[in-house]
């Protein structure tokens, strides 16, 4: 059986448009135009707003009959065919006992039983994959019927809220989504996205001086893994609770420097409406609509009255702060409906849909214009603004680089403890080893995007790694230095010299520095002039203590001695003078990096079974049910046993049905340590060592190349890294990335010709971005009718 994930009966039309149909769209004006006349009105239309897309219709009181006569015909054959040998009567594996079930769902009977039912035919967990397997539309028809009959009983499965989620996104069936059979025309639902804490510190200096000193409102869960979803994310009350503070203290500066607030004369209403329109440009990035300059100029003509103007003027400043459009990307489509029920984005919509996708920032001055002029009303349109943006170096962009920190999961090494005695010499505290390591992954990531060919493929396998990037830096610098003393010393520096040193340093400007080195905090303000490069000369001479210039342009600091261990680098290869990179023996990639695997592993040993169920999961598009909580899943304690070995409890029958999809690949990666070096022997202890056994097994891919025996994780990642399937299972990850959402048949399409997009560019990772974000599913949005959700 193959390991994508098939979800064929998912009753909210993700095959055909049959049960989704559009609702009256939900006007800008609706929202934009309704300031309430208090502040607590206010935080009330703040929290509810994220619902008002998809309101729910009143039930109406209908009689409500059970489908007896689907139940005997279509879904008590299929359980006794496929259900009873296990689960039927005087059999109850795992506890699970079908005979007898009542098919009356819509009196409340058996209903957690039969969500267990539909729970382990969507994961095709059942029947086994050693018994007989039912054929898909027989497992389609009872999936309905079950869905049908919840529906009924007012209990829909939690499984169609838990599709929306990023870790059941493999549930979509994969061979669907590229086969071509889908019809359907892509769109997105209409929702309202919450800002991103990212996007809240670039834009927050525009609330005023005091900005500086605002908390953060949007937190993210700081789990592994994509976070940043549009229907996962809310302005709860713990978000408005921090909001209301940021806007109260930032309207207190405000008003100080505001002639209205300092006069006890009633504005006139144009200077009043000035006023209220130039925050709201600050804050909301648009022009306001006059009803809003009109109900917001109604609030503080009301508060004068009794407050004064100051605090008026307050009150209308903190109502602007709380904006909802500040708070949510309004994504509803107010285009034309086409004949499929979409409507596109409009202009403005699109404009920073573009820009928050690429750039954690409001859109520039040539979207907005590009929208204000009508040129940003179709896919072409978007295209050229995206491609304008992308070929952009000034423009920072670092939701790409992001991704793929958030996809490999290398991002998390420097928050696995690690002890530094066991290691030899591997440092933790005070220079935190881990998180540099980080950054080399980050360069790593970089330099291949900037090449921009066979992306996916090099980020599996290359065997070149950019290493310890903050001593390469400062030598580097030295070495400039060193080079153009004489001019530099004289106060000649030539624009041309400076662009040297930018290009010696592998930056196309100074805004890339922090980004991708990791320097000391006070070498982060480092901007090339001469002074900021004789103080790194100063530097240099001072922590080397050593005036050999050999040391001095190829070595680093006593500190960082022991860092290039786990890129099993000798003394005689170290060589830390740009340009890099090294060439490193039993290495392929990103998996193999030692940001990757100590991210990957735990405090004190790796973990084959993470490892494992990353590459069975990101690369396989495959499921991996969680841990029962009646499972003990400690690992006996054994020094004389390998990890392996220990490991062997997982292969009892009970456990095997989910660890085969995970331990043989996490078994490859044995051939590295829990720090990331490279190893034959696993220590074991007093002294002792066995060899390490890496040898591991991929079946029930689909792909013959994919399927068989493999000597290591070098051996298996070459082979992932040929293959068709797993370069559309990191489409389908980029498409949720930069799309908020998972992926549904409907999105055929759209992955389709992402997919040939970067086949047809050469493995453009520019080309597949441009294609994900200009397709319908990006520009367009449709309504869900509540009762399909």
């Amino acid at each position: 059986m193959s390991s994508y994930r098939r979800i064929n009966a998912d009753p909210r039309g993700l095959q055909t448009n049959t049960d989704i149909q559009p609702q009256s769209a939900l006007s800008t004006r609706t929202l934009s135009a309704s300031v309430p006349g208090s502040v607590m009105g206010l935080i009330a239309t703040l929290l509810c707003s994220s619902n008002l897309l998809f309101a729910q219709a009143e039930k109406t009181a209908t009689p409500i009959v059970s489908d007896k006569k689907a139940f005997d015909e279509t879904v008590s054959p299929f359980l006794s065919k496929y259900c009873a040998d296990c689960h039927g009567e005087g059999s109850n594996e795992s506890g699970v006992v079908l005979s007898g079930i009542s098919f009356d769902l819509a009196s409340g009977h058996d209903i957690e039983l039969w969500n267990t039912v539909l729970r382990q035919l969507h994961l095709e967990e059942m029947p086994p994959t050693e018994s007989e397997q039912p054929e898909q539309h027989e497992r389609d028809a009872v999936m309905l019927w079950i869905n049908a009959e919840l529906k009924k009983s007012g209990n829909v499965s939690d499984l169609y809220t838990k599709l929306e989620s990023p870790s059941f996104a493999n549930y979509v069936n994969h061979e669907k989504l590229f086969s071509g059979e889908i019809t359907a025309e892509p769109f997105s639902p209409a929702r309202l996205w919450r800002t991103s804490p990212e996007v809240f510190e670039n834009v927050k200096s525009k609330y005023g001086e005091g900005a500086r000193d605002f908390r953060q409102p949007f937190p993210l869960e700081d789990k592994v893994g994509i976070k940043d979803y549009a229907n996962l994310l809310f302005a709860d009350s713990a978000v408005v609770s921090v909001l209301m503070s940021n806007a109260a203290f930032a309207a207190d500066e405000l008003i100080k420097h505001s002639p209205i607030a300092s006069s006890d004369t009633r504005p006139s209403d144009d200077l009043l409406a000035s006023a209220i329109s130039e925050h709201f440009r600050k804050v909301v990035y648009r022009e306001p609509l006059k009803e809003e300059i009109s109900n917001y100029s109604e609030l503080f003509r009301k508060t004068a009255k009794e407050g004064g103007n100051a605090e008026a003027m307050r009150l209308v400043l903190m109502a602007v702060m709380l904006h909802h459009e500040s708070v949510y990307r309004v994504e509803i489509g107010l285009g034309k409906e086409d004949s499929h029920g979409r409507r596109m984005l409009s202009g403005t919509e699109m404009a920073f849909a573009i820009a928050y996708a690429l750039t954690d920032r409001p859109p520039d001055e040539v979207l907005l214009q590009a929208a204000k002029e009508g040129q940003l009303n179709s896919s072409t349109d978007a295209q050229l603004q995206i491609a304008r943006i992308l070929q952009d170096d000034a423009i920072d962009k670092p939701r790409i680089l992001r991704f793929f920190q958030e996809f490999f999961g290398y991002s998390q090494a420097h928050k696995v403890f690690k002890d530094e005695d066991r290691s030899g010499g591997f440092a933790y505290y005070g220079e935190n080893y881990p998180a540099m390591y980080e950054k080399d992954a980050d360069f790593f990531v970089m330099n291949i995007l900037e090449k921009d060919q066979d992306v996916f493929r090099q980020l599996l396998t290359s065997d070149e790694y950019y290493i310890i990037n903050r001593a390469t830096f400062r030598n580097t610098v030295y070495d400039f230095y060193k080079k153009n003393q004489q001019q530099l010393d004289a106060g000649e520096y030539p624009e041309a010299k400076q662009k040297e040193l930018l290009q010696r340093l592998n930056l196309k400007g100074w805004h890339e520095l922090n980004v991708k080195y990791d320097l000391h905090n006070f070498n982060k303000e480092f901007d090339g002039s001469v002074a900021a490069i004789k103080q790194i000369v100063e530097e240099q001479y001072s922590w080397m203590d050593t005036k050999d210039e050999d040391i001095l342009l190829h070595r680093m600091q006593a500190l960082y001695a022991k860092y290039p261990m786990v890129y099993d680098l000798r003394d005689d290869e170290q060589d830390f003078l740009l340009p890099q990179p090294y060439k490193r023996p039993n290495r392929a990639g990103m998996l193999t990096h030692p940001a990757w695997l100590i991210a990957h592993s735990l405090n004190d040993s790796t973990d084959p079974i993470r490892r494992g169920k990353w590459v069975r999961e990101r690369l396989l598009g495959g499921v991996i049910p969680d841990i029962p909580i009646t499972v003990d899943a400690s690992v006996p304690e054994d020094h004389t046993k390998t990890l392996r070995e220990r490991l062997q409890k997982t292969e009892s029958v009970e456990c095997w049905r989910c660890h085969k999809k995970m331990n043989p690949l996490g078994y490859a990666f044995e051939i590295y340590d829990d720090f990331g070096r490279h190893r034959t022997e696993e220590s074991l202890a007093k002294g002792d060592t066995k060899p390490v056994n890496a040898r591991s097994e991929l079946a029930g891919t689909g792909e013959q190349k994919l399927d068989g025996e493999y000597k290591d994780a070098l051996e298996l990642i070459h082979r992932l890294a040929e293959s068709d399937n797993v370069r559309q299972c990191m489409i389908r990850h980029v498409f949720r990335y930069f799309m908020g959402r998972n992926e549904t048949l409907n999105d055929s399409k759209t992955l389709i010709s992402a997919d040939r997009a970067y086949l047809e560019s050469g493995g453009s990772f520019k080309a597949l971005l441009t294609s994900i974000l200009s397709s319908d599913s990006f520009l367009y949005r449709k309504t869900l009718e509540p009762t399909s959700r």
